[in-house]
């Protein structure tokens, strides 16, 4: 049976939705190129390819307790797609350079996917995460908190 393809809209709803909110990874390979890049994994040392974007998700959920992500704009064009979002939660792992205590964490978010073949072959995002002060992460230019 063949799938239909999504638009680069429903690929980035569906990316921050069903994988992100969720935790849908089995859908990445579906999403995602197997030699894309996740600029954001790299930054932190994670592996190539699909891999990669698995882990960022992996880590993110896993720092995040009580995950709620809140798609507010989606803006595609035929191979490319940016996504305005925001998330809110509990810092139950350690996670940019802070400690886990519990406390609410937010933040507002910008994902940027280039396309391949109608999946993901580039992966950028820029964030500001609020904690005590806000810190703010631009994978195209990873410059990260204590470093």
């Amino acid at each position: 049976m063949t799938k239909t393809k999504l638009t680069p809209s429903q690929l980035m709803e569906t990316y921050l939705t069903e994988v992100a909110q969720k935790g849908r990874l089995e859908l990445i390979d579906e999403l995602a190129q197997p030699d894309m890049v996740d600029e954001a994994n790299q930054a932190f040392g994670g592996p190539p390819g699909r891999a990669g974007l698995i882990a960022h998700v992996v880590g993110f959920r896993r720092n995040i307790g009580d995950l709620e992500v809140t798609v507010d704009r989606i803006v595609a064009g035929e191979d490319e797609v940016m996504a305005k979002w925001s998330f809110r939660g509990r810092l139950v792992g350690p996670w940019l350079g802070r400690t886990p205590d519990g406390d609410e964490v937010s933040g507002d978010c910008f994902s940027f996917f280039d396309l391949k073949d109608g999946l993901i072959s580039r992966y950028r995002v820029w964030f500001c995460a609020q904690f005590d002060e806000a810190v703010v992460f631009d994978s195209s230019n990873p410059v990260l908190p204590g470093g």
